[in-house]
C-alpha cells in the first residue's frame, strides 16, 4: 500500500534537508514524496535538487513549483500527483517522529479498515530540532456532542491538523473542509454536519517545530487563523445552540485544566443570537483591537445590525476568495490593495443587510462562496 507524502514548502532551505532525511530513513519504503514549492525565494529548490542527486532518489521525489499561493493551495496542487492509497502531510520544517512511524501508521490502518484517519500526540521540537515537550491530543470520540463542543472552544480546533488519512477520505471529505475552507479536517460540513471516523493512536508519528518566528505568533497569522475559526463557529451555529454560552465556556476551561471530560448542554437548532458569540470569539484573540481591522469590525457590525436592507450585485466578479486564500486576502487588506468589490462588500456588511440579489446562477454560486469566505449567511436570490 503506497503512502503519498505531500510536503508544502516555502523558504525552508535551513530545515528541509532534515525533513527529507526523516522521510528517506523510514523503514516503510512504498512511498512517494510530492514536494510543492510555494514560490520560495531562497535556496530551497537547490537544496532539494542536490538532495535528489546525492541520494539517487529521483523516482521517489516529485518536485512541483508554483507561484506563491499559500500552503493550503500548495497541498491542493499536490493532490493532483497522488498515486498512493494513504495521504500524509509533512511540512518542510517538521519531521517524521521515528524511522518506523509510517510502518506503524500503515499497519494500524490496514488492521482497522473502518478508521478513516488517525491522529497522535505531537512531539514538540525547537528551532534546532531539539525535543522540548509533547502536545497531548485528546482521545477522539465519535459523538455528536463534539460538534457543539467545537463551538464552545471558540471554533478553534479541538484536535490537530496533522493526521494520517485514507486517500478516498482526504479527496472526498477533507479536501472540501480543511483545504478549501480552512475548517477542522475531522468535521464534514455537509447538510447535517457529521464527524469523520477518526482514531487517536498510542504512538507519536509527527515532530512539530515551534519557535518565535512561527506564523501563528504573528498578527497576520492570528488574522489568518481566526477566519477559519469564525467560519467553523458560524457553520455550527446554523445547526446548534448552546445555552449560557459564556458560562459553559468557563466550565469547559475549568474541566480542561483538570483534565476532565466536559459534555456541553446544547440544543439542536439554529443559534438566534450569533452576534454575542462572534464578538466573544473575536475579542478573545484581539480584544478591542479588532476594530482596527476592517473585516473583523464589519463582521461584528453585520451580526449586530438588524436590517431588512437588500443589496444588488450587477458587476462581474473576477476574484473569488475561499478559506484557502485567506493569507492573500489579509495581505491585500492590510496593504490597502484589496479589490474594490470586497471593499464595497465590507462597507455593506458594516451597514447591515438581509438579502443579496444577483443577476444569474453563475453569479449566485460565486456570491455564495464569497459569503462563506466572509463568514456571513444572507439570503441570496436571482433577479
Amino acid at each position: 500500500m503506497k503512502v503519498s507524502i505531500i510536503m508544502p514548502t516555502y523558504n525552508d532551505e535551513s530545515t528541509i534537508e532534515n525533513t527529507l532525511d526523516s522521510v528517506m530513513e523510514q523503514t516503510y519504503k512504498d512511498i512517494e514524496l510530492i514536494i510543492v514549492d510555494d514560490g520560495s525565494t531562497d535556496g530551497t529548490k537547490k537544496v532539494i535538487e542536490n538532495y535528489k542527486n546525492k541520494k539517487d532518489i529521483k523516482d521517489i521525489i516529485k518536485y512541483i513549483y508554483q507561484e506563491n499561493q499559500d500552503q493550503l493551495n500548495a497541498i491542493l496542487n499536490g493532490l493532483n500527483y497522488v498515486t498512493g492509497e494513504y495521504i500524509y502531510i509533512l511540512h518542510s520544517d517538521d519531521l517524521i517522529n521515528e524511522k518506523n512511524s509510517i510502518q506503524k501508521c500503515v499497519e494500524y490502518m490496514e488492521n482497522n479498515k473502518q478508521i478513516e484517519s488517525i491522529v497522535g500526540d505531537l512531539i514538540i521540537i525547537d528551532k534546532d530540532g531539539n525535543v522540548t515537550g509533547k502536545q497531548t491530543v485528546k482521545n477522539f470520540k465519535n459523538k455528536e456532542c463534539l460538534i457543539p463542543l467545537q463551538l464552545l472552544w471558540l471554533g478553534r480546533n479541538l484536535y490537530i491538523d496533522v493526521g494520517f488519512h485514507r486517500k478516498d477520505t482526504y479527496i472526498n471529505k477533507i479536501k472540501e473542509n480543511y483545504l478549501k475552507w480552512n475548517t477542522p479536517f475531522w468535521i464534514n460540513f455537509n447538510e447535517d454536519i457529521t464527524l469523520l471516523n477518526v482514531q487517536k493512536v498510542n504512538f507519536s508519528f509527527y515532530k512539530y517545530r515551534v519557535f518565535e518566528e512561527n506564523y501563528i505568533n504573528e498578527y497576520s497569522g492570528q488574522l489568518n487563523v481566526i477566519n477559519g475559526e469564525l467560519r467553523t463557529a458560524i457553520k455550527i451555529m446554523k445547526k446548534y445552540s448552546i445555552p449560557f454560552y459564556r458560562f459553559q465556556y468557563f466550565l469547559f476551561r475549568v474541566f480542561n485544566k483538570l483534565k476532565l471530560e466536559y459534555i456541553p448542554i446544547y440544543i439542536k437548532k439554529e443559534e438566534k443570537d450569533k452576534k454575542k458569540i462572534i464578538k466573544f470569539i473575536i475579542k478573545k484573540r484581539f480584544k478591542e483591537k479588532y476594530k482596527e481591522n476592517r473585516f473583523l469590525d464589519a463582521l461584528v457590525k453585520y451580526y449586530s445590525i438588524k436590517s431588512d436592507r437588500i443589496i444588488e450585485i450587477n458587476e462581474n466578479i473576477e476574484k473569488v476568495y475561499m478559506g484557502k486564500d485567506i493569507r492573500v486576502f489579509n495581505k491585500k487588506l492590510l496593504n490597502n490593495e484589496l479589490e474594490s468589490f470586497y471593499i464595497n462588500m465590507l462597507e455593506d456588511m458594516s451597514n447591515g443587510f438581509k438579502k443579496i440579489i444577483v443577476k444569474n446562477k453563475e453569479q449566485k454560486e460565486k456570491v455564495q462562496d464569497i459569503c462563506s469566505f466572509l463568514c456571513i449567511d444572507p439570503i441570496i436570490g436571482i433577479k
